[in-house]
């Protein structure tokens, strides 16, 4: 949890150590060594993020103009990277309950980012998406409409290409599961009502 070690992952049943946060930190990042960054976030990282939306945003885009603004070589853009740094942060990092609320809150003042009313996770599990199009593909993460849990994410094409026709889901994900546990490698316990 403090990005001092490697985690653990498992996809598929399968599971492998991953060294993300470990011993990185921008310096224009808050924390310490192991604290992570926007490109390696930790829970760490997370907890020291600001819950005020607006500081939070004037973070993410000043990183985001840092790696991929002019001269960078990226072709991602800053608003693009803040949507997919916010993205990142929901889906790995297990951020506290008031940086989740300011993490929501950013996204929606990036440009370009709009709510859908129905989305389908890889599961099959309907809910509602938040998404953005970048460069004729539109990122969408799924929440349930219920209690706002992130359920996957999808990237459907908005324009033809060689991966098929407008509208052809190219990447879809659902998280069926997850937890906290004392050591890497360990499942955690079934939640009762899950």
């Amino acid at each position: 949890m403090d990005g001092s070690r490697p985690t653990f992952r498992r996809e598929d049943g399968v599971g492998e150590p991953v060294e993300e946060g470990v011993g990185e930190r921008d310096p224009a990042d808050p924390g310490g060594p192991g604290a992570g960054s926007f490109a390696s976030p930790t829970y760490a990282f997370a907890a020291s993020l600001p819950s005020d939306p607006d500081a939070l945003l004037t973070m993410l885009l000043a990183d985001a103009v840092r790696h991929h603004g002019p001269g960078s070589g990226s072709t991602t853009g800053p608003a693009q990277q803040a949507f997919v740094a916010v993205g990142d942060l929901l889906r790995g990092a297990f951020t506290p309950p008031a940086t989740t609320a300011a993490l929501f809150r950013a996204a929606a003042r990036i440009p370009g980012v709009v709510v859908l009313p129905s989305a389908v996770d890889a599961a099959g599990r309907g809910g509602v998406a938040v998404a953005r199009v970048h460069d004729g593909e539109r990122s969408e993460w799924i929440f349930d409409a219920a209690t706002a849990r992130y359920l996957g994410e999808r990237t459907v094409l908005t324009e033809a290409g060689p991966w098929g026709g407008s509208g052809t889901v190219v990447t879809s994900v659902a998280v069926v599961g997850h937890g906290i546990v004392d050591e890497a490698g360990r499942l955690p316990r079934p939640v009762a009502g899950r």
